[in-house]
């Protein structure tokens, strides 16, 4: 009898954990990032307790960079700060270049690489938390940390109530207290006026329309004129960006209450007809993109050389090129050393209404890696970025890396033909030894302007 009541025991604890484990297997668990549901086009599941995301969930829902090797079977994601490759089936990943154990590997599930996302979220860190009872997982961006507490800044002496445009030259800023302009600054690569107002905020009737502190108006009909920008950001002076077509000339008359910038129209003949040469030939208005800037190093060379040095060096050998060239008009994001948002980035190349963006970038990674990447992001772009990658391995001479798609973001949000090029790997000796080259740097220039005559077919 104890020997029947052991093995019914037996049998009821088995069927009680295959019960469980079907329970298991067959939930779905929830994602959830800030408190928003995050969607997936093939099911997260649970493998030996650890939740799987589809790889699109990463990039997506999370907003990392990611790119796929086909060969290698790996998953590359960027976060703009740290670089991790995740591999198929291997239960070790690379984080910022370190060996790092996972929970459980990689796994492809219906034609989708699926990843562990706790993984994923907590080295980028991210605060992950599992609800067994409602089987979902939380994902929580840090808090932003707490400004330096310092003196309290003096109260603004201007506010601004209003900035309007008359449809044809004239933008009337319209303004409460006192607004002493600075100089305006007559900028180019790419052409802009640029005109500071300090110790001046937005009022608050003015502030509501512009949430971020910051917004953008296109203007139309007007043939020097692309579009105006405008700022305020605490401890900073309003700051108002008229980004041009071609250079031209204004005046500033200030009234009470009331500041007027009239941007003066070309002189005739200074501007072609609207995208042609003035024979009927189309002009092609190509932006180059200069990656990082200001406080914004990129990667760091083994020789403490910094990216953003060699990306202007590069971006401006190419302008100068493209100067030359009649039926191409080249803009530029950056012509110094100076951060500009990614945002920012695209937001001009759209505006300007561009036919082509690249963007320049070198690599880093383990001391191991060296070579040559193109990425692109839209199916658009692939053509662009396999004209473009030839010219390059050309010019460098380094290994082949091929071309790749990725999710970044100057190539994503831009809505033309778009490429960020990885002309080499700094981390690598041999690689940081070639870019520092002159006569490399000339060569990558005067091949990439030969890639972008080529697939325009102006060669």
């Amino acid at each position: 009898m104890m020997k029947k009541l052991v093995s019914m025991l037996f049998m009821l604890s088995v069927m009680l954990i295959l019960t469980t484990q079907t329970g298991q297997a067959a939930a779905v668990p929830k994602l959830f990032l800030n408190g928003n549901a995050l969607s997936a086009d093939v099911e997260p599941r649970i493998v030996k307790g650890y939740t799987m995301v589809p790889v699109g969930v990463i990039a997506d829902g999370l907003g990392f960079g990611v790119s796929w090797d086909a060969a290698t079977k790996s998953a590359r994601i960027h976060n703009g700060q740290t670089e991790m490759i995740l591999t198929v089936g291997k239960i070790t990943a690379v984080v910022g270049g370190q060996s790092v154990q996972l929970e459980a590997p990689p796994l492809i599930e219906k034609g989708r690489t699926m990843l562990p996302l706790r993984f994923v979220g907590s080295q980028f860190g991210l605060d992950v938390h599992w609800d067994s009872a409602t089987k979902s997982v939380s994902l929580k961006q840090p808090e932003p940390s707490p400004p330096v507490t310092g003196p309290e800044p003096s109260p603004a002496a201007g506010y601004i109530q209003d900035i309007g445009y008359d449809g044809v030259s004239r933008f009337t800023i319209a303004y409460d207290g006192v607004v002493t302009p600075s100089e305006m600054l007559v900028l180019k690569g790419p052409d802009r006026l640029v005109l500071d107002l300090p110790n001046t905020s937005f009022g608050v009737s003015f502030a509501p329309g512009t949430p971020s502190g910051e917004a953008t108006y296109t203007v139309d009909g007007h043939p020097a004129l692309n579009s105006i920008r405008y700022s305020a950001h605490a401890g900073k002076p309003v700051r108002i960006v008229f980004d041009l077509a071609v250079p031209t000339s204004y005046e500033i008359e200030q009234t009470d209450g009331q500041l007027i910038i009239d941007v003066k129209y070309p002189e005739p003949g200074a501007v072609p007809s609207p995208g042609t040469d003035g024979s009927g030939n189309k002009i092609y208005k190509v932006v180059i993109d200069a990656g990082h800037g200001g406080k914004d190093p990129g990667a760091v060379s083994v020789t403490k050389r910094q990216e953003k040095e060699f990306n202007l060096a590069i971006a401006l050998k190419i302008k100068a090129l493209l100067d030359k060239e009649p039926r191409i008009q080249p803009y530029m994001t950056r012509s110094d050393d100076t951060f500009v948002e990614l945002a920012d980035r695209a937001t001009f190349a759209n505006n300007l209404g561009a036919d082509l963006f690249l963007s320049i970038h070198a690599n880093s990674f383990r001391p191991e890696i060296t070579g040559t990447e193109t990425y692109y992001n839209r199916e658009s772009s692939r053509a662009f970025a396999d004209v473009m990658h030839k010219h390059l391995v050309k010019a460098t001479g380094l290994p082949d890396r091929k071309v790749r798609q990725a999710n970044f973001a100057v190539i994503r949000r831009t809505t033309m033909p778009a490429i960020l090029i990885e002309a080499g790997y700094l981390s690598n000796k041999h690689d940081d030894s070639v870019l520092a080259k002159e006569e490399i740097r000339d060569r990558i220039a005067k091949e990439m302007v030969s890639g972008i005559k080529s697939y325009l077919k102006l060669s």
